[in-house]
């Protein structure tokens, strides 16, 4: 997996060009080229991409060409490399990356201390991406850790499963109240937005990006991160399905589908 996250700095510095536009409008651009780049490996049919070109003409005309150019190669670079880890499992993956015993270790002398902690109970790929490219444009450091989360079915309970073996109940505020004591933090967040709209049945792309406000999300993050370090991770992402019914978001699908991100979750801290 190191090679494919390192390679996720290159797309924050992309997007981070764009940082000058609202964050709502920053994060579609993100989510529509990663969206294309896994439906051009997926063969798409073109009912499927004529809804994903749909919404990428929303896109403001001087930076819709990012979908399509440098940022969408960089993506559809990121998930060939990821669908690869996908297709050849690792077992040693469930003792390293997939379980929260090694990240801790990991995260104790990778980042040693930070501020502030924020979960985002399903936060995926293209809004920890999105929000790095903001926090550079104001003048933070971001960093992407090449190590991730790995959960292997996509569902909070793969996380909230190992909390008994720290002593803890199952509850994913546990484990960000875990995160927060290991990394010596003063406070932390477990927010539950995102989850809650991938739970509509049959959200599509479109309600997708329209119900999730990025905006409120970044302010409530960069009101820690204006005074603290933060570190931004979450329990699994979400996967972009492509059937019959068209183009919509769900987490931890058991088919092949283009984005297929509720198996990982990322680190990144902004200081």
């Amino acid at each position: 997996m190191y090679n494919s996250i390192s390679s996720l700095d290159i797309i924050v510095k992309t997007i981070s060009g764009t940082g000058t536009l609202p964050i709502q409008t920053m994060h579609k651009i993100t989510f529509c080229a990663f969206a294309k780049a896994g439906l051009s490996l997926y063969g798409a049919t073109n009912q499927q991409e004529t809804e994903i070109e749909r919404l990428t003409q929303t896109i403001p005309a001087s930076h819709r060409a990012l979908t399509n150019g440098k940022l969408y190669l960089n993506a559809l670079s990121f998930v060939k490399s990821f669908n690869q880890f996908l297709k050849k499992p690792d077992e040693s993956v469930i003792l390293k990356e997939a379980n929260i015993h090694y990240i801790l270790d990991f995260l104790k002398d990778r980042v040693g201390k930070v501020g502030a902690i924020v979960v985002l109970d399903c936060g995926s790929i293209p809004e920890i991406i999105t929000m790095a490219g903001k926090f550079t444009t104001l003048n933070h450091n971001t960093a992407i850790f090449d190590q991730a989360f790995i959960n292997p079915i996509g569902a909070t309970s793969f996380v909230t499963g190992q909390m008994p073996s720290f002593g803890r109940e199952a509850f994913l505020r546990q484990y960000a109240q875990l995160l927060k004591e290991t990394l010596k933090a003063k406070f932390y967040i477990k927010s539950s937005t995102i989850d809650l709209i991938t739970h509509q049945e049959g959200v599509t792309i479109d309600n997708f990006l329209t119900s999730l406000n990025m905006q409120n999300i970044f302010d409530q993050i960069n009101h820690f991160a204006k005074q603290n370090s933060v570190l931004i991770t979450s329990d699994h992402g979400y996967d972009l399905v492509a059937d019959e019914h068209g183009l919509y978001i769900t987490h931890g699908y058991k088919k092949e589908c283009p984005l297929n991100f509720s198996k990982i979750a990322l680190f990144m801290v902004v200081d």
